[in-house]
């Protein structure tokens, strides 16, 4: 029942946004509305959110299958593709570029779901980020920094810069330019598509973001445009993804003996602070001679897919809390990895920490 009502939550209050607030109106109207008047109001209800009332009434008389058949066609199977894996407290960030519009996404039962909506404005020229001035918002998967306040008042209420561009911007798909942030501003007319690369919100609508964003833990999926996929298609890939994570894990903590499984989970195309593959190779060879046992501990694990196939396909990007012990060395470090699929094998193709 429990599980029912967390769905049950979700739901209500999915796609209550800027636009769309009709039940949540209702429902605080309750008791200061006659019933005829309330009658009419819920006539009035579009259809989606009249299913939306039908399973808020059914929870309540214990109906579970009957909410969960509901809930089945509310959806329609379908699934955001962005999003693979959240931590249970964190939302994540998908920004529709084509449409304008900012999804605050949660994993419910180990599924993303919409809870919320925003209209939001980005670059003046379509595409993808290629370089410094071409006015178009950069795609991909971005972290928010920090919370910038007291700016210029074009920034609105404040900022969050983003940590645009990223590695594999930087050292494989060899773009530059630099302060893309998500902020606010002071205009409430502002033409879509109307800025230099940015994604802007009106400062009601930041103030509320800003409750649900993590520095350097929410991730901001940004794409072209939003996609679904089936469910049986999205867990497919969500374990796919997930199996190799926990494979590179103990690849990683078998490297005292072997250290040939963990390379193989690296691509020959992959790049780090340090370099490329082949320095990669030598820095970790070198280190492994001096451990006698190596022990990790993963948490907080992020995975979502960009929205853009590249040269080297889809790209994925995983980022997690790692708690590494040996024999002579200790740390805990906020990691992310970018990760392709090679033929039928994943591979990490880019790794650096935040």
């Amino acid at each position: 029942m429990r599980t029912i009502l967390n769905l049950l939550l979700i739901v209500v209050f999915t796609f209550i946004g800027a636009h769309s607030e009709t039940l949540n109106q209702i429902l605080s109207e309750i008791g200061t509305i006659s019933p005829d008047e309330l009658s009419r109001k819920i006539e009035k209800l579009p259809q989606e959110e009249k299913i939306k009332l039908e399973i808020l009434l059914l929870s309540y008389s214990g109906e579970d299958r009957k909410v969960k058949e509901l809930i089945d066609k509310l959806y329609s199977g379908k699934l955001i593709t962005n999003i693979l894996e959240l931590p249970k407290d964190l939302p994540a960030i998908v920004v529709d570029k084509t449409n304008e519009v900012l999804y605050v996404v949660k994993m419910v039962k180990g599924a993303p779901f919409i809870v919320r909506k925003f209209p939001c404005i980005t670059g003046k020229r379509p595409g993808d980020k290629l370089e410094e001035g071409d006015l178009r918002t950069p795609e991909g998967i971005y972290f928010p920094l920090y919370w910038k306040s007291h700016l210029p008042p074009i920034y609105g209420l404040g900022a969050f810069p983003l940590n645009y561009p990223n590695i594999i911007d930087r050292k494989i798909l060899k773009k530059d330019g630099h302060g893309i942030w998500i902020h606010g501003t002071n205009n409430p007319n502002r033409p879509p598509h109307s800025t230099n690369g940015c994604i802007v919100l009106k400062n009601e609508y930041l103030k509320e973001v800003k409750r649900l964003i993590v520095p350097k833990r929410t991730p901001v999926v940004i794409v072209s445009k939003l996609s679904l996929s089936s469910r049986n298609e999205f867990l497919k890939e969500q374990r796919s993804i997930l199996n190799f994570i926990l494979h590179w894990k103990k690849a990683w903590e078998g490297t005292t003996s072997d250290i040939k499984p963990y390379l193989n989970c690296y691509s020959k195309e992959f790049v780090w602070k340090g370099g490329d593959y082949r320095s990669w190779e030598r820095y970790k060879k070198r280190i492994s001679r001096h451990k006698r046992w190596i022990r990790i501990k993963l948490s907080d694990i992020t995975a979502v897919k960009d929205g853009r196939l590249l040269k080297f396909g889809n790209l994925y990007v995983v980022r997690l809390k790692v708690k590494y012990d040996s024999n002579n060395y200790r740390s805990i470090s906020n990691k992310v990895l970018y990760i392709i699929k090679e033929g039928n094998r994943w591979k990490i193709i880019g790794e650096e920490n935040l």
